[in-house]
């Protein structure tokens, strides 16, 4: 299980704030690092996205994890996260609309999401109350691994 994700973006504030309304949550300001925020979704699995400034990264200290600023932020992420929401397929298309952000319904075969991309550089997958069961029943290693026999026995 992950309890909590840090992501780096352009505008902390406004993609902490859509995080907290997609999670039916609230966010904070996080003292790890100047601009940084905390999105909270106050569910049963202290589930929690920071929120750093693009140019932020973490990096092994001499005690534990420090954040330092670099000085030109990546063009493109490989680190995306799905997670689950607690609002409809409708309620997340609005808030993209009203962002501005690319978001598309994907059928990915074994179980559905949508691709909600933050600032329109960074996949957040989300996947709605309704959508959950398939992915958790495809999600568990016997599936995933019959899944994977299937695809090597019709190649």
């Amino acid at each position: 299980m992950i309890h909590h994700l840090s992501i780096a973006v352009a505008n902390p504030f406004r993609v902490a704030k859509v995080f907290a309304e997609l999670m039916n949550g609230q966010f904070f300001e996080f003292p790890i690092h100047q601009g940084t925020y905390i999105s909270i979704a106050d569910d049963a699995y202290g589930t929690a996205i920071e929120i750093m400034p693009h140019k932020a990264v973490w990096f092994a200290g001499l005690a534990e994890g420090e954040v330092k600023e670099m000085e030109q932020a990546p063009a493109l992420h490989s680190v995306h996260a799905a997670i689950s929401v607690p609002i409809s397929r409708a309620k997340i298309e609005e808030i993209g609309i009203r962002e501005g952000w690319l978001v598309r319904f994907c059928d990915r075969g074994p179980f559905q999401l949508i691709e909600f991309w933050l600032e329109n550089n960074l996949m957040i997958e989300l996947i709605t109350e309704e959508m959950a069961a398939n992915y958790l029943q495809f999600m568990r290693s016997s599936t995933y691994a019959a899944f994977l026999n299937e695809i090597k026995a019709t190649a």
